[in-house]
């Protein structure tokens, strides 16, 4: 029977507008620096990034380095990373919030198990997370130290802790096939895939990244689970 519910906590953040004006603002500075690029162009330069697993972590920092080293010339991701920081902290204060239905899929879910919301290098997350007062609908918030360098391992060592073992009555929800997805399957974990992300271009590489259920936002992640409930009875 099912118990727990673990989401990253990135899933229940609505990140298009922060991810287009970031986009828009990095496009700009690529071609004030020469690199003479389109949209189209840069989209698939990114997509490549993201679909072949060259990000170790999640944060947007780590992605516009990725993307200068492949168009620039070697040096220019610290120029243009010092450029664009500002950009990023505005759009971290303004431009990301809960997705539109995120606060009534917790209220749900809360009311008959108990959830566990996990991340890595997030901090955003967490303070977005409180000012929504979303927080109150968390049994345990799990974050691994930004120096460790398998933060993920980290996350599910500390998840299994809190299950005492009871991987079969949990389910997991989130956005990387990779990192999150692989490990909780490996672990024996129900696992869902949300797609509304920008890891949605990645593709499973091996049988421990196909998720038991993919879905493409939390409004069908409350009918899946009374679903399952149902068939449990």
């Amino acid at each position: 029977m099912l118990k727990f519910i673990f989401l990253v906590g990135r899933t229940l953040i609505d990140e298009q507008n922060f991810y287009s004006f970031i986009d828009s603002r990095l496009l700009y500075l690529l071609n004030q620096f020469g690199a003479k690029i389109d949209n189209r162009n840069y989209n698939a330069v990114k997509n490549d990034i993201i679909k072949n697993r060259k990000l170790s972590r999640n944060g947007v920092e780590e992605l516009v380095i990725q993307i200068c080293k492949v168009l620039m010339p070697k040096g220019y991701e610290k120029i243009i990373l010092k450029y664009i920081l500002p950009s990023i902290d505005f759009a971290e204060k303004h431009l990301l919030y809960p997705s539109d239905d995120a606060i009534a899929t917790l209220e749900f879910l809360s009311k008959n198990y108990r959830i566990g919301v996990i991340g890595s290098h997030e901090k955003k997350i967490s303070k977005i997370l409180k000012i929504y007062e979303m927080d109150k609908y968390f049994d345990c918030c799990i974050l691994s130290y930004e120096e460790n360098r398998e933060p993920d391992k980290e996350i599910f060592s500390l998840i299994l802790n809190t299950l005492r073992g009871r991987s079969g009555e949990s389910l997991f929800i989130g956005d990387r096939l990779d990192t999150h997805i692989h490990i909780a399957n490996t672990l024996g974990i129900i696992t869902i895939r949300l797609t509304k992300s920008i890891f949605k271009v990645q593709e499973a590489t091996n049988q421990n990244e196909i998720p038991n259920f993919t879905l493409n936002n939390l409004k069908e992640l409350a009918k899946q689970v009374s679903k399952r409930k149902k068939s449990n009875r």
